[in-house]
C-alpha cells in the first residue's frame, strides 16, 4: 500500500517538498535523481527507504510569535525564507517534540516570556530545540534567547517538567547576533547533564546542544552500516575518517580497524569525539583537530599508510585541495558520503581523472518527504 504523508501543512513551510508523491514514488523520484546525476560512474544500488517513514527528526527546531490577542504560537520557517508557518504538529517531528513546543506556548505567555522579534530587536525567546535520543529515551530542551537574563527560569522549568516529566535535561544558550536565531555559544545548564546519550550501531554517543548527530538515526544506522560493510574490513586496515564531527563513523568502525585517524576543524565536536571514543572504551582511534587536507599531508610526510578514507563532507562538498592531498597520498579505497549527490558528482569525476574508479553507488532515503537523498559511493584505486 501506497503511503502518503497527508501534511495540510506543505504546500506552506514547503520544507516537505514531495507531499504530494505516495512513499514508493518518493524513492523512484529520487533513484532517478541519482541516476541522472551519478549514472555516468556505474550503476545505481536500490536507494535503502525507511519502513515507517514519519516522527524520524530526533531534533526539532521551532520558533514562537506572539498574536495580536495576547497569545503566543509556535511554528516553523518557510523554506528558503524568514517568514514564519504557524502549527500545531509537525509530521516529522517525534510527538515529545510537538508536545513540548505547544505546552511551551501557554508557559512563555503565563510567565509572560516574550518572544524575540528580529526586525525590532526585543523580546527573549529566539527560539527552542528539542533532542531525542531515540534508544535511550532521553529528551533535551534547548532554550535559545536574545539575553542572559532568564525571568524566573528555575519555576518555570520545575512547570515544564511537571507537564513533561520524560525530560531529562534542560539547557539555555545566549545569541546576541541579531540576525541568529539558534544555538547560541554562551550555555547554562537548568536541569540534568547538559547532554543526552544516545546509541548507533552498538556505540554510546554523548549529545550537547552543539554537536551534529544525523536528524534520523534508524536511516543512519543503515547508512553507516553499509558505509563499513563496503569498506569491506578485516582489523588489518588503516583508516581516516575525514570531516570526522564527532567521531560517529570513525567510532562505528574502529571495532573492524588496526587504526584510526580521525581530523575536523570544529573544536568542540573533536572534544565530543574524544570524550565518545573514552565512553566506548576505544583506545584505536585517535582525534586531531586541524583542516583535513593539513591533516591528510602531515600523516604522509610522517610515512602513514591509509587503507581506507571514510569522507563526508558538508553540503558544499570537497575542496580541490582536499582531494589532491588524498590523490597524493595514493589510498586505496575511498568510501564518500554525501548528503548533497550534484557536489558528490563533482568530487566522483576529479577523484576518476586522477586514478579512481566508482565501484558501488548506493543511494539512501535519510529524509524522507523532502528531496533530499543521500548516497555512499565506493572508489578503488586502478
Amino acid at each position: 500500500m501506497d503511503i502518503f504523508l497527508n501534511c495540510n501543512m506543505a504546500k506552506k513551510c514547503n520544507s516537505c517538498q514531495l507531499n504530494n508523491l505516495s512513499y514508493n514514488e518518493q524513492l523512484k523520484f529520487k533513484q532517478n535523481k541519482c541516476y541522472k546525476f551519478l549514472g555516468s560512474f556505474c550503476r545505481i544500488d536500490n536507494i535503502i527507504g525507511m519502513d515507517s517513514p514519519f516522527s524520524y527528526r530526533n531534533k526539532a527546531q521551532a520558533v514562537f510569535k506572539r498574536e495580536r490577542d495576547k497569545s503566543i504560537s509556535w511554528g516553523l520557517y518557510k523554506s528558503t525564507t524568514n517568514t514564519l508557518v504557524r502549527t500545531r504538529e509537525c509530521k516529522l517531528h517525534t510527538k515529545h517534540s510537538n508536545e513540548i513546543f505547544n505546552s511551551l506556548c501557554a508557559l512563555f505567555k503565563s510567565f509572560k516570556i516574550a518572544p524575540y522579534d528580529p526586525f525590532k530587536g526585543t523580546g527573549f525567546v529566539k527560539s527552542v530545540v528539542v533532542r531525542e535520543g531515540f534508544c535511550s529515551d532521553e529528551v533535551m530542551v534547548i532554550i535559545n534567547g536574545a539575553d542572559p537574563i532568564f525571568p524566573a527560569k528555575k519555576t518555570f522549568v520545575s512547570a515544564l517538567l511537571k507537564k513533561h516529566p520524560y525530560i531529562t535535561t534542560v539547557v539555555t544558550t545566549v545569541n546576541k547576533d541579531r540576525r541568529k536565531l539558534f544555538i547560541g555559544k554562551t550555555q547554562d545548564i537548568l536541569f540534568g547533564d547538559g547532554y543526552i546519550k544516545d546509541t548507533l550501531c552498538n556505540k554510546t554517543f554523548i549529545i550537547s546542544p552543539q554537536s551534529f548527530y544525523q536528524v534520523n538515526p534508524v536511516q543512519t544506522e543503515k547508512l553507516y552500516s553499509k558505509a563499513i560493510e563496503l569498506a569491506n574490513l578485516d582489523g588489518s586496515q588503516t583508516l581516516l575518517d575525514s570531516y570526522c564531527g564527532v567521531g560517529t563513523i570513525g567510532i562505528c568502525a574502529s571495532d573492524k580497524a588496526k587504526k584510526v585517524y580521525a581530523v575536523e576543524s570544529v573544536k568542540d565536536a573533536i572534544t565530543d569525539a574524544k570524550k565518545n571514543a573514552k565512553l566506548n572504551n576505544i583506545r584505536n582511534i585517535e582525534f586531531c583537530c586541524a583542516d583535513a587536507k593539513d591533516y591528510i599531508a602531515q600523516l604522509k610526510e610522517e610515512g602513514l599508510k591509509i587503507d581506507v578514507a571514510f569522507v563526508d563532507p558538508p553540503r558544499a562538498g570537497c575542496s580541490r585541495e582536499f582531494l589532491q592531498s588524498v590523490i597524493d597520498m595514493n589510498i586505496k579505497k575511498i568510501i564518500y558520503i554525501s548528503c548533497n549527490i550534484e557536489t558528490q558528482s563533482r568530487d566522483l569525476r576529479i577523484l576518476k581523472q586522477n586514478g579512481y574508479k566508482v565501484k558501488t553507488i548506493q543511494p539512501v532515503d535519510m529524509f524522507p518527504h523532502t528531496n533530499h537523498v543521500e548516497s555512499i559511493a565506493e572508489l578503488i584505486r586502478q
